[in-house]
């Protein structure tokens, strides 16, 4: 569902459109191009998130990517040495979010010197006025979409609160900026009085576009932490509430994207740009399964724990897209998907199977290697064994 604009907001439906269409609309032709390129080996290829393909140009691209699979491997392949963190897959451009990933696995990595020249490269060249910061940017760093994305936000905030190298208190100081701007142009409120966080700032009007995979339930805890501002505390509360609603309590499995109606319900939803006919469970809600799986809240764990029987089977745990009651829609293989299934095993106590998966997901992401794939590979194994806990 297009996001509600008052009358004379063409710029901002303009950039709502930029900032989504790559984000999710190439994926239903991209996944079966890939399929097709790749033909049957190893299941296909691994698209770069939110718009474009891996596919076997991808796979040349990134062929010094093959052994990111590492937090350290990670910041070698993708992180240049100014602080952009490029995807060689995707014409080598910027995204938000890649920074926000590259910033938690230097501090993964202890590498205080990484973490300050990515976020000084994210401070110059993505942050707004309002603190918040652009989605998109060309490999010369110059913006392409201004657009927020929360999930960059959030985690960018995070990041900078949790650093504890070298010159500490002044990234402290720039994450709470960064958290009072989420807080000031990202928060919505359901029924009940409920927070959430809306996909954006274009996103908070009626109906609300939301994108339950990008609450991270850790980095919001933390916040609460480390600001001690409990709004934060109240915002993971409501995500695993709405997330228990909108997969009636775990009985599907999370949407990439839903909406909260002007009516107030709340419901999944395609893609916002009508890419996908149905509400599936693709390559953002997987991200949802690992945040919930290696959260400090038990709800949340109870959760990701139910959606493991929906995602256990060998095409269920490796396709990069499942109807929301389980089903495979797109067959193509990928990391992510098989990093989420691993968090469901171990979110429901079978250890031997995730880690089984998470190997998989190595060997996938070597077959063929991406910005995304190489990231989550990373970050999923980072997460699970509570290394960015903030319990």
């Amino acid at each position: 569902m297009f996001p509600v604009l008052a009358m004379g907001s063409s710029s901002l439906m303009s950039g709502w459109l930029t900032a989504h269409f790559p984000r999710t609309a190439v994926h239903a032709v991209v996944f079966t191009l890939t399929a097709t390129i790749a033909g049957c080996a190893s299941g296909g290829h691994q698209p770069g998130q939110q718009g474009g393909a891996g596919g076997a140009s991808g796979a040349s691209k990134g062929a010094g990517a093959k052994a990111a699979t590492s937090p350290a491997a990670f910041l070698r392949s993708y992180a240049r040495p100014d602080g952009r963190v490029a995807r060689p897959d995707q014409g080598g451009d910027t995204v938000s979010e890649g920074q926000a990933y590259a910033m938690l696995l230097a501090e993964v990595a202890g590498d205080n010197a990484s973490f300050g020249r990515i976020w000084e490269w994210t401070r110059a060249h993505l942050q707004r006025g309002n603190g918040l910061f652009a989605y998109h940017a060309d490999a010369a760093g110059r913006v392409l979409d201004p657009q927020p994305a929360t999930d960059a936000d959030l985690l960018i905030a995070w990041a900078l609160l949790r650093y504890s190298g070298p010159g500490a208190a002044a990234y402290h100081a720039a994450g709470r900026r960064v958290a009072d701007a989420v807080l000031a142009h990202e928060v919505v409120t359901a029924p009940g009085s409920v927070p959430f966080l809306a996909a954006g700032p274009w996103a908070t009007g009626r109906p609300a576009t939301l994108n339950p995979s990008y609450w991270s339930l850790q980095a919001m805890r933390g916040l609460a932490r480390f600001t001690g501002d409990m709004r934060w505390q109240r915002l993971a509360a409501g995500a695993v509430s709405l997330t228990r609603q909108l997969t009636k309590g775990g009985r599907l499995l999370p949407p990439d994207w839903a909406e909260l109606t002007s009516a107030g319900q709340l419901r999944p939803e395609p893609a916002p740009n009508g890419s996908v006919p149905l509400a599936q469970y693709g390559l953002d809600a997987q991200r949802t399964v690992v945040w919930f799986a290696a959260s400090c809240d038990a709800g949340a764990r109870a959760l990701a724990a139910r959606w493991w029987p929906m995602l256990r089977g060998t095409s269920q745990s490796q396709a990069i897209a499942l109807r929301l009651h389980g089903t495979v829609q797109n067959p193509v293989a990928a990391p992510l998907p098989l990093v989420a299934a691993a968090a469901a095993a171990h979110a429901a106590g079978d250890a031997a199977a995730s880690a089984k998966l998470l190997k998989r997901a190595v060997r996938q992401q070597r077959a063929y290697p991406t910005y995304y794939g190489a990231a989550w590979a990373s970050l999923g194994p980072a997460l699970l064994s509570g290394v960015l806990a903030d319990c």
